[in-house]
């Protein structure tokens, strides 16, 4: 505090004042640039000011350098204080100061002028009186008594300052370049200095390390170390400075790098200790994966021991995540409006995991409880291992979001490093994101709702756009001088790399040591350590080089040879795509495509009967025709394929373009990037299908082929990086925005959200490749977890209650069961068989053979108490079927006038090539799958009896129900319209399912006089000067006649009042009073002005 404004009035009244409540004014004679004048010592500021007019007048020449906000300034008030910039000067020091007269140079604020008078123009702070100080302890002149108070007075503090922060050093080391120094932003810089040993001392070593009290800027970090303390002019040290801050620093002259501390010598002492207390108390040893690495077992066991020696490096727990704060994650959105998704349900077998996740994660630090405006739903996935994982739909928030251009890493220069090096060390982090700090301003943005809370993040969440670039910055930020040099980072894939062993421990605990310093963790499991090669980024890395990932072609070395003409004709259409690419393409192929003639037309007109031996069958192996022509062709296009010029190197500064499609045999996909003007192919893929994902409908298999190809066979490649995905489903493009899916659909698109790409649409036809590789043979239906867990639960019922000791239940036995659970709606243990008990009734692959016997041609079970004789007998009866068999047996035509007397004849015989004749029954074969099966074509007579057999026995199925149970056995002309019929008159069926309802016609309300109906409803508008926002408005329906009313509020007294003082007083009682549903037009005051006024009451609907 400064009481200058009043000084003279205190001259003239100083008797008043109490003793000792005003001081002496610390002010001094310098001289600043060219001019003399009065400045204020002010050991309280950080900083050194001069007025505006002060540099207009006599420091015009210098140049008002600017800080762009990069500085804070704030008075002893609390008060913001505001300046222009800074300016370099050099303040001198009177003889009568420090003994002799001192120059300093420094670095001033230019600030504007105050009100004051009587304040001088130059205030000296700490930046320039702590060189002054140093400078004038190096001088041996004495410091002479001056006169003056503030000379007194300001030395006092700087001498008391130093001692209370010099502790243990017993020198400094200063900026030896009389010029300022720049330190770029992230830039380890080397500065020499010069060392300044206060007092004698006997000390030949001390350790250099940050100053405890300097005017070094703050951003800079001096990395410690033990030097020589020198003995001989000029005293030269080195100091290793670090710039951590993001902009660059100016470092002023003479300005204070270091200290130099004193070595303090700490002796063990001798203790006795229980080793068996020792060793309970040490913490679990970690396991480290060596894997297949050929060092040598001694020394995986000190690798090991050095590992664990750093604990705080590898995660403990599951739970045990990392934390910096070196790098936070930031989200700047486009429009800033708030957004709200409700929550979506959990499945019950879900909640209890998912409320232990949740605490798991609250007690990490994860996530916090949250208040925001901002909420996004949540999608539930499980691990391989049963665990569950919380994945958060940000879509929308992704769509708001603006995107971050931070530059992925070249992967010709990352590979180029890689080369040569022999021994590697994959490292992964403990969730990554999971680690890093998200801005504060920005956590209420991740806010998520379930059903067991409403939460925000307080690290970097899974599915947030812009997260691999945060993850990047802060991985090239911890690695900072050794990236390609001793490591490469790429995104969540960190390889230590040497060409020695030794040189590999040292780069490896180097790497270690940085990701302590910023308090990264990693998962012991999944780090592989020493290895001789690795898979990376697509490609094999070892001491041979980079060779192209297998993977990446496997999807054709491993194509099987064709067998029939459709295997040949996917396999031809995928190769076409590419001819563009394979020099003479039509000449090597053309043993292939001779292969394809000798084949019946495509056209639908073109009827092929069996037994024409002028075509070759279409569904028939090649055998014979399939020569070493062929296969040459074949191997060759294979080659050609897989090598250049079809094949590039992906290129990570180009786009990458996916191709994906299925099919009802698998999957496939093609990555490819267009370079130096050509479509060229990164890498395919392709696989079968499981038995679960085969019943999957079409839409759904599109998007898995699209997850599949994306998150798992081309994540190296995808991950970080913007990429177009071209299909041939057109409903697959909404997933992005507004599509509807299911849970399991949902839980694919979480994993699609930690990428960024943009969905195209293209014609099936155009997309040959991806459909080529999804066509080609995969052989048989794996087995995946979801098949396993039917197949295992099928055994458990068969073991329990169809075992060898179980008696035969008979079809009645069944029945009845079946009905005393629909009659009784169990809800015991046994509910669970009896269900199953009804479903082995309805499943032709569970039924016994004992209760259902089958024929001797591959068909389903025959109509039960008929006899093949019976059955042969009504087919010959049958009119139609009499005269289709007739011609099977004899070959003749038929007659055409049978036709016109036999109008259901014609549908029989369109079905003529797939009718044959067994044990003289009529037989359609039914092509389904690779084992055709066979129909019986049933005599109209028997109609209705499979009809009941098959609905109403069957616990009366539903349309596409009856019709599965009733085609996998019978045929007959009008199936589909006899099954349909007979579900919607089935009288059951009606009752349990009632027919839907329809709305009843919107009528336009008619009125015939005034006040016969009056509606009322409120208006919201801008608020007026007195905040009236609200509206009442009453309209006459058949004058159209108007009033509006501006009101206070929407309250049920304020509309009762308005309605007596503006409507009923002014123009009588209306007849019907009409609203909507608001709780102020139906509230209990309104129901009671009406009543007492005889007004009847409506609202909508």
């Amino acid at each position: 505090m400064h009481a200058t404004l009043k000084q003279a009035h205190m001259k003239q009244n100083c008797r008043g004042l109490p003793k000792g409540l005003v001081g002496t004014k610390c002010t001094a004679q310098i001289k600043i640039g060219h001019a003399h004048t009065s400045c204020l010592l002010d050991t309280g500021s950080q900083v050194t000011t001069v007025s505006h007019s002060f540099f207009q007048k006599n420091l015009s020449d210098h140049q008002i350098n600017s800080l762009s906000d990069l500085l804070e300034v704030e008075g002893a008030n609390g008060q913001s204080v505001p300046y222009l910039g800074y300016v370099e000067l050099s303040v001198v020091f009177p003889k009568e100061f420090t003994g002799i007269e001192v120059e300093v140079p420094t670095l001033a604020l230019v600030v504007p002028d105050t009100t004051s008078e009587s304040q001088p123009h130059v205030l000296i702070g700490t930046n320039t009186l702590d060189v002054l100080y140093e400078t004038a302890s190096e001088t041996a002149a004495a410091t002479p008594e001056s006169p003056l108070y503030g000379y007194r007075a300001v030395l006092k503090v700087l001498e008391l300052r130093q001692c209370h922060h010099q502790g243990s050093a017993f020198g400094f080391v200063k900026l030896h370049d009389k010029t300022p120094q720049l330190i770029s932003a992230g830039q380890f810089v080397v500065v020499n200095g010069c060392a300044v040993v206060k007092e004698y001392t006997n000390e030949t070593k001390a350790i250099l390390e940050h100053p405890t009290w300097s005017s070094l800027p703050g951003g800079l970090l001096v990395q410690p170390c033990l030097i020589d303390v020198p003995s001989q002019p000029p005293y030269k040290v080195s100091v290793m400075l670090k710039n951590e801050s993001e902009r660059d620093i100016v470092i002023p002259p003479k300005c204070i790098l270091a200290e130099l501390s004193v070595i303090q010598t700490v002796l063990s002492q001798q203790q006795s200790v229980n080793t068996e207390e020792v060793n309970s108390d040490e913490k679990p040893k970690l396991s480290f994966n060596f894997g297949d690495s050929p060092v040598s077992a001694e020394w995986k066991d000190r690798i090991t021991k050095k590992l664990n020696s750093m604990p705080e490096v590898f995660a403990q727990s599951d739970i045990d995540f990392g934390r910096t704060d070196r790098v936070k994650h930031h989200i700047k959105l486009s429009d800033e409006t708030p957004f709200k998704h409700r929550a979506r349900p959990i499945h019950p077998h879900d909640l209890d995991a998912v409320r232990r996740h949740l605490q798991e994660l609250l007690q990490a630090g994860i996530i916090r409880e949250s208040e925001s405006p901002f909420s996004s739903p949540i999608v539930v996935v499980r691990k391989k291992n049963g665990e569950v994982r919380l994945c958060v739909d940000y879509r929308k928030l992704n769509l708001q979001t603006v995107k971050d251009a931070y530059a992925l890493p070249n992967l010709e220069e990352t590979f180029s490093a890689l080369t040569g090096s022999k021994w590697f060390t994959v490292l992964d982090l403990k969730s990554g994101y999971y680690q890093i700090e998200v801005e504060e301003a920005d956590k209420p943005k991740t806010a998520f709702v379930c059903p067991l809370g409403f939460w925000e993040f307080n690290r970097m969440a899974q599915g947030i756009t812009n997260a691999p670039s945060t993850f990047q910055r802060l991985m090239e930020k911890c690695v900072g001088d050794m990236n390609l040099r001793e490591v490469v980072v790429f995104l969540d894939d960190v390889i230590v790399f040497s060409k020695t062993l030794e040189e590999h421990e040292i780069r490896l605990m180097r790497v270690l040591s940085r990701l302590k310093e910023y308090g990264l963790k990693l998962s012991p499991a999944k780090c592989r350590f020493f290895q001789t090669s690795v898979r990376y980024l697509g490609h094999i890395v070892s001491q041979s080089g980079v060779e192209t990932d297998p993977d990446k072609v496997e999807a054709l070395k491993t194509w099987p040879r064709p067998q029939n003409l459709k295997q040949l004709r996917s396999f031809l259409g995928f190769s076409g795509y590419y001819r563009r690419f394979i020099k003479d393409y039509s000449s090597i192929v053309k043993p292939l495509t001779d292969l394809t003639s000798g084949y019946p037309p495509l056209r639908k007109s073109f009827k092929h009967k069996a037994k024409d031996s002028q075509y070759h069958d279409p569904k028939e192996s090649f055998g014979g025709r399939w020569t070493s022509a062929c296969g040459t062709a074949f191997n060759t296009i294979i080659t050609k394929l897989t090598t250049a010029p079809v094949l590039g190197f992906a290129d990570s500064k180009i786009p990458y373009v996916l191709h994906t499609d299925a099919s009802t045999t698998g999957l496939g996909a093609a990555l490819y990037q267009e370079q130096e003007g050509i479509m060229r192919v990164i890498a395919y893929a392709s696989r079968g299908l499981s038995r679960s994902e085969s019943k999957y409908p079409a839409h759904k298999l599109e998007f898995l082929a699209l997850k599949w190809a994306v998150t798992e066979k081309f994540n190296d490649y995808l991950y970080g990086s913007n990429f177009t995905v071209i299909t041939d489903s057109n409903p697959l493009t909404y997933i992005l925005t507004t599509a509807k899916m299911d849970a399991t659909s949902y839980r694919w698109l979480a994993a699609l959200s930690t990428f960024t790409f943009k969905l195209k649409y293209r014609a099936g036809k155009q997309n040959s490749d991806a459909d080529g590789l999804s066509r080609r043979s995969h052989g048989g239906l794996t087995e995946d977890v979801m098949s396993q867990k039917e197949r295992e639960r099928i055994c458990q019922f068969t073991h329990t209650h169809l075992d060898d000791s179980s008696v035969s239940i008979s079809k009645d036995a069944v029945y009845a069961l079946c009905e005393k659970h629909l009659v009784n709606n169990v809800t015991s243990e046994e509910n669970s068989a009896v269900a199953l008990v009804q479903s082995l009734a309805v499943s032709s692959d569970a039924i016994p053979d004992s209760f259902a016997s089958e024929d001797q041609h591959g068909g389903l079970p025959i109509i039960p108490h008929f006899s093949e004789e019976e059955i042969r007998d009504k087919q010959r009866a049958d009119p139609c079927i009499r005269e289709v068999i007739s011609m099977i047996e004899t070959g003749e035509k038929l007659v055409p006038a049978i036709r016109t007397e036999l109008p259901q004849i014609t549908y029989l015989l369109r079905q003529l090539s797939r009718l044959s004749l067994h044990n003289q029954i009529l037989y359609r074969r039914r092509l389904e799958g690779s084992t055709p099966t066979y129909q019986l074509v049933l005599p109209e007579e028997l109609c209705p009896v499979v009809l009941k057999s098959l609905h109403d026995d069957m616990g009366h199925m539903g349309i596409d129900r009856t019709m599965d149970l009733i085609r996998t056995r019978f045929y007959w002309p009008k199936l589909a319209d006899d099954v349909e019929r007979k579900v919607k008159t089935c009288e059951r069926c009606v009752r349990r399912k009632s027919l839907p309802e329809k709305a009843a016609p919107l009528t336009n309300i008619v009125s015939t006089r005034p006040l016969e109906l009056v509606c009322m409803d409120f208006l919201s508008i801008e608020p007026d000067s007195k905040n009236t926002k609200d509206v009442l408005v009453l309209t006459d329906h058949f004058t159209k006649y108007a009033i509006a009313i501006p009101t206070p509020n929407q309250k049920a007294q304020t509309v009762a009042k308005c309605l007596w003082d503006n409507l009923i007083v002014q123009y009588g009682i209306p007849e019907c009073l009409h609203s909507d549903q608001g709780p102020d037009f139906e509230s209990h005051v309104i129901k009671e002005l009406c009543q007492l006024m005889g007004i009847r009451k409506t609202h909508t609907t």
